[in-house]
C-alpha cells in the first residue's frame, strides 16, 4: 500500500470502520512513497491502526505549516487536526474514482441503514457480507432501472441463498413457492424476508421451505416418507 486512498479502502474491504484509523506524521519516511508501512508488501490493515503518512508527498501546500519540523507549540491539537486532514483527503481521494452505480448504490445503502425502507430492513441489512451488500445493491439498482421482476428475485436467491429453488404455481400465477436446503434459523429467515420485501411486488405471494422439500406428483425425489412438507 503505497497511497492514502489505498488504506482506506483496504479497511474497508476488511469490513473494518476506516474512521477509526489514525493518520499521523512519519517520523522517517520515503520521499517516493506516501505512505510509511512498516512492511513494504503490507497488505492488511488493523482496526483503529496508526498509519504514517508523508503529507509533503502530495500535499505540501496544505501541511507545508502544520507539520514544519520546529513547530513546537499545541502538538497533540496539531497531530487531531493532521490525522482529520487527512482522513478527509482519503475520502475524497476514494470518491474521486467512484463511477456513478458506485454512487447510486451508496446512496441506497445510506437509505436502508437509515431506516428508509424499514425498522426490519435495516437490521437485515447488517447480516449480509461486504460482497453480499454488493450484490443486494446491485439487484435494488437494477431493479429500479428496470422496474421490479420474479427474475431480479431469482438472481438475488441464486447469488444469496445456497441451495435453492424458486417456484410459481401453475394454478395461481402470483404464488411462488420457495424451497431453502437449509436450516430455519432467524438469521436465515430474516434474511429471507428481506429479499421479500425488497424484490418481490405486489400481489404475489411468498410460501417459503426450509429443509424439507414440498411433495410434488410425479416427482419421486420429492415424495419420500419423512422427507416432505405439506403444502
Amino acid at each position: 500500500m503505497n497511497y492514502l486512498w489505498e488504506v482506506y479502502l483496504k479497511a474497508r474491504q476488511q469490513g473494518s470502520d476506516e474512521n477509526r484509523l489514525r493518520f499521523t506524521m512519519a517520523k522517517e519516511y520515503s520521499p517516493y512513497m506516501e505512505v510509511s508501512c512498516p512492511l513494504l508488501n503490507q497488505d492488511r490493515v488493523e482496526p483503529g491502526e496508526t498509519v504514517e503518512v508523508n503529507p509533503y508527498y502530495r500535499f505540501y501546500d496544505i501541511f507545508k505549516d502544520l507539520c514544519h519540523p520546529e513547530m513546537q507549540e499545541y502538538t497533540k491539537l496539531r497531530e487531531s487536526v493532521t490525522s482529520l486532514v487527512l482522513h478527509q483527503l482519503a475520502a475524497n481521494d476514494a470518491v474521486s474514482g467512484m463511477t456513478r452505480e458506485e454512487y447510486y448504490k451508496k446512496l441506497l445503502y445510506q437509505d436502508l441503514v437509515s431506516g428508509a425502507y424499514g425498522e426490519a430492513a435495516r437490521e437485515t441489512a447488517g447480516m449480509f457480507t461486504r460482497q453480499e451488500r454488493e450484490t443486494v445493491l446491485s439487484g435494488l439498482l437494477r431493479q429500479y432501472q428496470t422496474g421490479s421482476s420474479l427474475d431480479i428475485f431469482k438472481d438475488m436467491m441464486e447469488a444469496l441463498v445456497p441451495d435453492n429453488i424458486v417456484y410459481q404455481s401453475n394454478e395461481n400465477f402470483h404464488e411462488i413457492f420457495v424451497y431453502v436446503g437449509g436450516r430455519k434459523t432467524g438469521k436465515s429467515e430474516a434474511r429471507m424476508k428481506f429479499l421479500v420485501q425488497m424484490f418481490v411486488d405486489l400481489p404475489y405471494h411468498v410460501d417459503i421451505y426450509y429443509e424439507h422439500h414440498f411433495g410434488i406428483i410425479g416427482v419421486e425425489e420429492t415424495m419420500r416418507t419423512g422427507e416432505i412438507t405439506l403444502c
